[in-house]
């Protein structure tokens, strides 16, 4: 058994020697008592020790965001306080857009915020400022790549 399970195992020990006692038990009592705080301590160590393989569950499927998510979206954020409903999504889109579009210049707003934790709350403003440079890192057409020409082509 480990340390913990022998401090756990005196703990339950003493607890019914004090209840034994608090509670006047007779001795025959008091000692059923004891040794049922001795049993639990030692059967606690003896179920930490063992290693069994447990069963891991899958993880849940991803819900997709339908056109309800995007309305319960757009009135949380058009609300006096933009919701914690409108931060949590506008935090998953900013992470997805900024994994996307890893060529495209983000701001240094956004890219913190996308970085980071999820702000426990925002106002309006810092949202309008997010939410616009979401739309200008979507926006963002890459340059096309000149491409060597040889001299058949016209």
């Amino acid at each position: 058994m480990k340390p913990s399970a022998w401090v756990i195992t005196a703990v339950l020990t003493v607890l019914g020697l004090v209840a034994g006692w608090f509670f006047g038990l007779d001795p025959a009592h008091a000692v059923v008592l004891v040794g049922a705080g001795l049993t639990a301590g030692i059967a606690n160590g003896v179920l930490e020790s063992v290693d069994a393989p447990r069963p891991a569950l899958a993880p849940l499927p991803r819900p997709v965001t339908g056109l309800a998510d995007l309305q319960a979206l757009e009135f949380s954020l058009s609300a006096s306080e933009p919701g914690t409903r409108a931060i949590l999504e506008t935090h998953t889109i900013a992470r997805a857009v900024v994994a996307a579009r890893g060529s495209a210049p983000v701001p240094t707003t956004l890219a913190a915020f996308a970085a980071g934790p999820v702000p426990a709350e925002l106002g309006h403003r810092e949202l309008r400022t997010i939410i616009d440079d979401l739309e200008e890192v979507m926006l963002h057409r890459d340059p096309p790549v000149p491409t060597r020409r040889t001299h058949d082509e016209p």
